[in-house]
This record gives C-alpha cells, structure tokens and sequence, in this order.
C-alpha cells in the first residue's frame, strides 16, 4: 500500500488542464465504507468492476478537502470500468476513514432520505440477477417490478436491495424499442459493454432533494448536464418497489453529462417527508458522501457556484486523487439539498 501526499509531479505551474466533456457525467460516487475488504468483495467481486490498487490518503490538502484534524488519513480504492467510451465515467472511489467517531449514514430500514442515497447498475435481467444476489445473502425490498415511467419515456424493469453499510442498490433492465427514451438508451448501452460479472458502470444516482429548481440548476449550470427525463411518479408500482408511502407523488428528473452512464436522478417529494441525512454525509462517516464530477475549468465551475448559491465546503487547491491523479479540486454543497458535489480539474 503506498501513501498519497502531494507529489512533487502534481506541484503547479507546470501541469497543464486535462480535455474533458464540457457535460459533465458523474465522474465517481464517493463512499465512506466500513471495511475497503466489505468493498472489495462487492464492487469487485460482484459487480465485476476493475479496483486499483491500494493507497492511504492523508496530508494537509487531504485534511483540507474533506475538513479533517490534522492527522487523519484514509485508505483508498479506485473501482472503474474503464473500457473505450466508459473511461472515467460511473465509478466508485471507496475510501476507509481511520477515525474512531464514524457514523453510519443509512440505518437499517432506510428507504429514501435527503442527500445521496443510492447507486443503480444496469443488467440484461433482472431477475435471473436477483436470484443470483439473493442466493448470496442480499436483502431485496421487493420483487422486480415493471412500470411505465410515462409513455414517451418508457418502462423499466427495477429492484433495490441493502448493498454494502446498508446503501441502497437498485438494479435496472431496460426494456422498450427506439420509439421511447428508454429503448433508445436501451441500444446505446448494449453497445458499451458490462463487467464480466454482467453489470454497466455507475449508470444513475438518486439525490433526494428540497428545492427542485435550485438543485437542478447546480448540474444544468455548473455541470452543463442536460435534462433527458422529468415526470412525475406516482404508480403503484413504482410506490411499491421504492417502498414509499401509497398515494406518494415523486417528481423525478433525470439529468445527462455527455454519456449514458455516470447520471443523476433527482427525486424530489411532493406529498411527503423524507429523512434529512445531510448533517450525516460528511467525512469521516460511513456512506454515501459525494459526486464528484470532472469539469474543463474550476475557476469557471467555481464562479458559477457562487452565482447560484453552491456554498464552498471547502476550497479549490492541488490534490491527488486516488485513482485519476493530479487535480485541482473543491467541494461545495448543492443548494438545492445541501448535499456535497466535488469538482476537479484534471492536470498533467
């Protein structure tokens, strides 16, 4: 296991911005893990995603960026599936905190809660995949269930179950022909390839919010993501595998960066109350702590921040992240649930 400081190589001014999509799709879900092995076993082991190798993360830009006394540390693991178009996009950057007050995020039982709560993988189906989980101690919420989202957007196939510290997984089979926007997804991912364990990358994210308008305008106008569905869900059936109230109404946007993968699903209440975990995701905790996004310019996304009232976390500086490297990064919270977003421009 090697350790990462500030090396001499990501030292500024020489290092030039890296080219990225000027969309930006989820980069990675940052995560606080209990174990990096209770990671490993599942992101590696059963999604079939790719881990880098091993490093303790610690130092002053470290303790800086994630508001930590000095002295702490994490080690750190990378899971991708960096495969042609699917380089850097859905990933997973698991991080154990060595610090002895770490709470854990979701409690047994947690369905939806304000912030960031789940990771959906894409699989051919479904339910044979279930099986599969089940028959490996996993505890589902339900059966797979098929819903119409509206009939322009299509009909899925869905399931969650309690993944790793109890975040919520949900697995996805899309269904439908060219004639909706999720058949047409349908084509693009099946050209994209999935894991040897057959699953896709990081595909969508739920964040739970409070203000639609002000949450949306932190991955429309910072990220440049693009709004690809929004409607209102309120079936049954969606209910049901969801495990909300009966006769809850859920406005849900999904928003795109420039891939079919790495998206971000806002799912905003509209006749009941969620939980707020929000005091909750931070470091060192166990959970669900951050998107992090990479963007062309951060003195840009930085500007855009301010102007829609993204308040710093903490602030822009040189730091290497396990797993991509040298970067210029900051972490603010959306507005629109005070959830933390990492920015970061690559540089080399």
């Amino acid at each position: 296991m090697t350790s990462t400081k500030l090396p001499e190589r990501c030292r500024r001014p020489r290092l030039k911005p890296v080219m990225v999509h000027p969309r930006s799709p989820l980069a990675f879900a940052i995560l606080g893990v209990s174990t990096l092995d209770r990671a490993l076993a599942f992101y590696r082991d059963v999604i079939g995603l790719d881990a880098s190798p091993e490093v303790r993360w610690r130092g002053a830009a470290f303790e800086t960026h994630f508001d930590l006394p000095p002295g702490s540390s994490a080690r750190a693991v990378m899971f991708s599936f960096d495969r042609g178009a699917c380089k850097g996009v859905g990933r997973v950057l698991a991080l154990e905190f060595d610090a002895k007050d770490r709470k854990t995020i979701p409690k047994k039982g947690d369905r939806t809660y304000r912030g960031l709560w789940n990771l959906n993988f894409y699989v051919d189906d479904i339910r044979a995949t279930t099986k599969q989980l089940q028959a490996k101690g996993y505890d589902f919420w339900s059966e797979p269930v098929g819903y119409e989202v509206s009939a322009k957007a299509g009909a899925p196939v869905e399931v969650l179950f309690d993944g790793p510290d109890g975040l919520a997984i949900n697995l996805v089979e899309l269904t439908g022909g060219p004639d909706t926007t999720i058949g047409r997804l349908r084509e693009k991912v099946a050209a994209l390839g999935k894991t040897a364990k057959g699953f896709t990358p990081v595909s969508t994210t739920s964040h739970s919010i409070v203000d639609h308008g002000k949450a949306l305008a932190f991955y429309r106008d910072v990220l440049g993501m693009e709004v690809v569905i929004d409607d209102v869900l309120d079936k049954p059936a969606t209910n049901h595998f969801l495990n909300r109230p009966a006769g809850a109404r859920t406005r849900a946007t999904f928003v795109a960066g420039g891939h079919e993968f790495g998206k971000i699903a806002l799912s905003h209440p509209l006749n009941y109350s969620v939980e707020n975990k929000i005091p909750l995701a931070v470091p060192p905790n166990i959970g669900y702590l951050a998107q992090s996004f990479a963007v062309p310019s951060l003195d840009t996304a930085a500007v855009k921040c301010a102007e829609i009232g993204a308040d710093p976390f903490s602030p822009p500086l040189d730091i290497e992240i396990p797993g991509v490297g040298c970067t210029r990064a900051m972490i603010v919270r959306n507005p629109g649930s005070g959830a933390l977003m990492q920015m970061f421009e690559a540089v080399r």
